[in-house]
């Protein structure tokens, strides 16, 4: 082994010291880079998210947007308005349709809403021209994530669907959730990047002065609901009932109303006579409220809605909506103008 000589002179070192300042200065220098580029990389992640400013933004550009619909079609007729109503819009490019499950008197298990809810959405599209090769259309969750206790996605073709054109998206997809939101919140569970391409509009929840949390898409899976609370997706909420007439409730419709709907092609006279004939009631006069009317007339018609940014409400193990100013922000709307969204569903489906 050579022996390290320990004389040093003074030229050498010199040397030494310089050499060891170079070192320590690169060091540092380095050191300062690495931490740079990770502040600059966490600054690129923040930027890359959709925060509710750029998603009102975007909202409001003026150009077409592109759309999943996830619609428990088969529960009641607003859903079939609705996914016609996207499909004759101009200002919306349906990219595909999942069928999104429902458990009540019109089916007999969570698994069959779903399977019903595909049929319906088949039957719409070739009422509307239109068939699965247009449009592909995806099967939804067969169970709740709530029938398990630690927020376990469920997997299916329909929350793979949304993983899959997310993950290739140049420009945010709006995912107009009109049921239960299983499919969505799967999605998001099983691949959380997507939450930088996707913005959820979901008509779930009521006001907080609605005095509960009964409203039908929540408590249909209420884990889901909260997990797209919480999970910091872009969220647009649509609430369905609160006090002074404010929600999704609004969007009513009678007899004289659906006469909106002009011509004899074979969509016109389905959504004018034939669905109205279908839910007609035993006793006065015919209406119906078109809840689900509302997420897409928010894409096209963005400022016939009193929109709001607030902090993510927490819900409850009591089944409580609970205000946390400490939370991440989410828009919810606050009004729509009835009006404005029947005609332009109407003109819509006329369309086809």
């Amino acid at each position: 082994m050579q022996r390290i000589n320990n004389h040093f002179s003074a030229s050498s070192l010199y040397t030494y010291n310089l050499f060891t300042m170079k070192t320590t200065a690169t060091l540092f220098l380095a050191l300062i880079l690495l931490t740079n580029c990770g502040m600059m990389k966490n600054s690129a992640e923040k930027a890359s998210l959709l925060t509710p400013e750029i998603v009102l933004a975007h909202l409001h550009n003026g150009k077409a947007k592109k759309v999943i619909i996830d619609s428990d079609t088969y529960n009641e007729m607003d859903d079939q308005y609705a996914v016609a109503y996207a499909l004759g819009n101009p200002n919306m490019e349906v990219i595909s349709i999942n069928a999104a499950p429902f458990h009540n008197d019109r089916s007999t298990s969570y698994e069959d809403g779903m399977e019903k809810s595909y049929h319906e959405i088949m039957r719409v599209l070739k009422v509307c021209g239109k068939d699965k090769n247009d449009y592909p259309v995806w099967k939804g969750s067969p169970k709740r994530i709530g029938e398990s206790s630690d927020f376990t996605p469920v997997a299916s073709p329909a929350a793979e669907n949304i993983i899959r054109l997310a993950k290739k998206a140049k420009e945010p997809i709006y995912v107009l959730c009109l049921g239960a939101a299983t499919n969505v919140a799967s999605a998001v569970l099983m691949e959380p990047s997507i939450r930088n391409k996707i913005v959820v509009v979901w008509l779930g929840t009521n006001f907080s002065d609605a005095g509960h949390q009964g409203e039908f898409n929540l408590v249909q899976d209420y884990r889901a609901g909260q997990i797209l609370l919480n999970s910091k997706v872009p969220l647009i909420l649509l609430p369905a009932s609160g006090k002074d007439n404010k929600g999704t409730q609004v969007l009513s419709v009678d007899q004289e109303e659906v006469k909106n709907i002009k011509g004899n092609s074979n969509a016109a006279l389905f959504f004018r006579e034939r669905l109205p004939h279908e839910f007609k009631q035993t006793t006065g006069n015919w209406w119906h409220i078109l809840w689900d009317i509302a997420a897409p007339g928010l894409v096209s018609c963005p400022d016939a809605f009193e929109l709001e940014i607030i902090p993510s409400p927490v819900l409850t193990e009591e089944r409580n909506l609970v205000k946390d100013h400490t939370r991440h922000k989410i828009i919810r709307m606050k009004r729509v103008d009835p009006k404005i969204i029947r005609a332009d569903a109407f003109r819509s489906i006329s369309a086809l």
